[in-house]
């Protein structure tokens, strides 16, 4: 019987050059490598040898299910099964690893085509995990806005099928609530390695590198965690920053009917995404500009998204533009400005702040008092 017409294509492509070099004990260490790939692969488990069939095959809610686990006889299908894994590492591959060992062809083909029937149970075995049902509990109606319940959800992801997790919901992100989303994906980030969210960073940046639409923005905006901008290709993070920068400049809000007119997209702008942004200095000029400068429903607008969030970010570093809008307010006695400034200090004693306008604040012992309350 010719091994290579009747075991599984994947199989034999793994095995194929020690086999055809007659180095048929290693061929088997491929063989048994195969089987531990897949395991590891269907359950996302990263552990090895019999403790990887531990994990996977025992308990009551096993990882790995050959069957319905209903029956007597249908659970004993399933401890033997776990039984005859373990003993494949055991009395199989250890022996080959650890010692130098020479297998014939017939005992070679004996024990890959034992394995290769144990491998098509496997790949048509029950798993706990599948993606499409867990995703379904991500974007349904009933999803719990909590950072507990959302992180007891990527409790349940094997490791290995995180990233594919992030990456799917990243794709369908328009069919569900954001808000949702936005908790799940923080929390499943909270779980990445650097190499995973580098990989879900090319997907988003993919979604990004065409689009105008604002939908698609302003979800990947919400949904992606803002610490983590900087990890959009810099051609795509330019273009949309750019993007972004223009429908900002433009914002308008009706403050009778408590409407964003024009810059919708520019709301969803957060501080981790201006900290991360390429020309912070420049953003911040053209906000202060609209704030000084603007008519009354432009003034609003930065007031009411974006006047926190730039103040946030030039805590540490203060840009000059606004610097100066406040070192003006303050020696005119602007009362606007000066509650603006007090706002922003009052409750942080240590605020960087108090050290910059120090000279100006003399003049203002009602707030430098609060320093010390």
């Amino acid at each position: 019987m010719d091994l290579k017409v009747n075991i599984q294509r994947d199989l034999w492509e793994a095995i194929e050059k020690n086999y055809e070099n007659e180095s048929y004990s290693s061929a088997i260490l491929d063989t048994i490598h195969v089987l531990t790939d897949t395991i590891r692969n269907k359950t996302g488990l990263e552990g090895d040898g019999a403790s990887l069939i531990g994990q996977a095959f025992s308990g009551d809610n096993p990882k790995i299910q050959i069957n319905k686990l209903q029956t007597e006889s249908e659970k004993n299908i399933q401890r033997g099964m776990q039984e005859l894994l373990r003993g494949l590492y055991t009395a199989i591959r250890n022996p080959r690893s650890h010692d130098k060992h020479s297998d014939s062809k017939a005992e070679a083909d004996a024990i890959i085509y034992f394995i290769d029937y144990l491998l098509k149970i496997i790949n048509k075995s029950r798993m706990n995990f599948e993606e499409a049902t867990f995703l379904n509990r991500i974007f349904e109606k009933y999803y719990v806005k909590t950072a507990e319940y959302s992180k007891l959800l990527v409790d349940e992801i094997p490791i290995r099928q995180r990233t594919g997790i992030a990456i799917a919901v990243i794709l369908q992100r328009k069919k569900g609530d954001i808000y949702n989303l936005g908790y799940f994906i923080e929390a499943l980030f909270d779980k990445l390695e650097d190499i995973e969210i580098f990989q879900v960073y090319k997907v988003i940046s993919e979604e990004l590198k065409y689009t105008d639409s604002d939908e698609s923005i302003r979800t990947i905006l919400h949904i992606a965690p803002a610490k983590y901008w900087s990890k959009v290709d810099k051609v795509v993070k330019i273009r949309i920053e750019n993007l972004l920068f223009e429908n900002v400049k433009s914002g308008k809000y009706d403050t009778s009917n408590k409407k964003c007119r024009f810059g919708s997209l520019g709301t969803w702008i957060k501080t981790e995404h201006l900290l991360n942004f390429e020309h912070i200095n420049q953003w911040t000029t053209m906000i202060v500009d609209k704030l000084r400068n603007g008519d009354v429903e432009e003034k609003a607008y930065i007031q009411t998204y974006l006047w926190n969030i730039i103040c946030e970010a030039n805590k540490e570093n203060i840009n000059y533009s606004l610097k100066y809008y406040f070192s003006e307010g303050l020696k005119n006695e602007n009362k606007e400005i000066v509650g603006k400034l007090e706002f922003q200090i009052m409750f942080e004693e240590h605020h960087p702040w108090w050290k910059v306008f120090e000279e100006e604040l003399k003049k203002y012992p009602e707030i430098l008092n609060t320093q010390f309350l």
